[in-house]
């Protein structure tokens, strides 16, 4: 009987030791598991958010601070927690209103959007909810304020609304043009004739030669307006963007040197090909360059930088996320008046004492046409930075 009893302590403990060795590795990756959870704390979570969070305690100090928070308003939470939000906040009274009335005692919240003047000097458009933070027992912590930056999307509103815009201005354009070019080619054609038999009396001769010159000026204005009413025919390749920016601003080299205006280009290497028109691009870089040359006045630094889009995609059904390259041009000059950005694209919009006011309109919609993005940042006083992106050529 000790054989088969033997046997059976032999079994019973091998079973108990290959059960173990095989519950080991799982009991291992579960201790982990825990481990790992445990490991994470809310202050990860909110640090990891995109949108900004901005914990204020009872008294009125910052008691946290994520990096969404740092992006929007220019600061640095290692250099102002436990100082006073209003005081850091002074230049949005709304937003210090608003976390009075998270507090005691009234306790409320409360949602909202407006602009927030960063230390920076930059006004960020952001949407905000300001929220009693109580713990367990209804007692209160503080406020905890969400922001989230709405930059984008107000561009995109605004991109729409221009884009509105000129298609109710180009369907008028279009309705007229064919009305008013057959009467100024009767103009032309007549102040043409009379040019002609007034050779012999320079005074004539001087007026026809005027009204001649204003026609085709005239005409010129039509055909441009033209342009914003129809879509452009684009003859799109993939294009080396630095050799056609070297290409512009060899056109205006003259200028340039006249000027005395030393240019800085900060071209990334490695940017891949753009899809893109190169006739209508020029047109685009070509007015971007004479409008910042003659913002200049005479002296001055244009810097010329491009650089990749890592933060932005549009994705097309059946595609891949199609990638942006950015070119900023920027000038030192005396910057656009805060009141004349939300028209620097209308049509006919000018602060020029000549010209049409039709440029930057026409090169809204040839980079639109592109489906890229045009952009001004303004520094008034101290110059302004056009931004166009473009896409980048799909790799084969």
């Amino acid at each position: 009987m000790q054989g088969p009893v033997t046997l059976l302590c032999f079994l019973t403990g091998a079973n108990l030791v290959s059960s173990s060795f095989l519950r080991g590795p799982a009991m291992k990756i579960q201790e982990e598991k825990r481990n790992s959870s445990a490991q994470i704390s809310w202050e990860n979570i909110l640090t990891s958010l995109e949108d900004g969070v901005i914990v204020v305690d009872p008294q009125g100090k910052l008691s946290f601070f994520n990096q969404a928070a740092e992006m929007i308003t220019d600061l640095s939470a290692s250099q102002i927690l436990q100082q006073p939000f209003a005081r850091l906040f002074k230049r949005n009274p709304w937003l210090i209103d608003m976390v009075k009335k998270s507090q005691s005692p009234q306790q409320s919240s409360i949602r909202g959007e407006g602009d927030i003047s960063t230390q920076g000097g930059r006004r960020v458009p952001v949407s905000l909810t300001v929220s009693p933070l109580r713990d367990r027992y209804g007692r209160s912590l503080g406020s905890i304020v969400l922001l989230r930056d709405l930059t984008h999307r107000k561009e995109m509103e605004e991109d729409l609304k221009r884009a509105d815009r000129l298609a109710m201005l180009g369907t008028l354009a279009a309705g007229l043009a064919h009305e008013i070019k057959n009467p100024l080619g009767g103009i032309r054609g007549a102040a043409q004739l009379l040019r002609r038999e007034a050779d012999r009396i320079p005074a004539i001769a001087q007026y026809t030669d005027i009204m001649i010159r204003e026609v085709d000026r005239v005409n010129l204005l039509i055909e441009q307006l033209l342009d914003l009413s129809r879509p452009a025919k684009l003859d799109l390749a993939p294009l080396n963007i630095h050799e056609l920016l070297d290409d512009v601003l060899l056109l205006e080299r003259q200028t340039v040197q006249e000027h005395k205006v030393v240019v800085k280009k900060h071209y990334d290497p490695s940017l891949p090909p753009i899809l893109g028109d190169r006739a209508r691009l020029t047109q685009v870089f070509l007015n971007l360059v004479k409008n910042a040359l003659q913002a200049m006045k005479g002296q001055g630094f244009l810097e010329i930088t491009t650089r990749i889009e890592t933060d932005f995609h549009i994705r097309s059904q059946g595609r891949e996320r199609g990638k942006f390259i950015w070119v900023d041009i920027e000038d030192d000059g005396p910057g656009i008046k805060d009141e004349d950005l939300p028209h620097i694209f209308s049509p006919f919009f000018t602060t020029k004492n000549s010209g049409t006011g039709l440029g930057l309109a026409i090169c809204y919609g040839i980079v639109k046409e592109h489906g890229g993005l045009i952009r001004v940042e303004n520094r008034e006083g101290k110059g302004a930075s056009f931004k166009v992106s473009l896409l980048v050529a799909e790799q084969k």
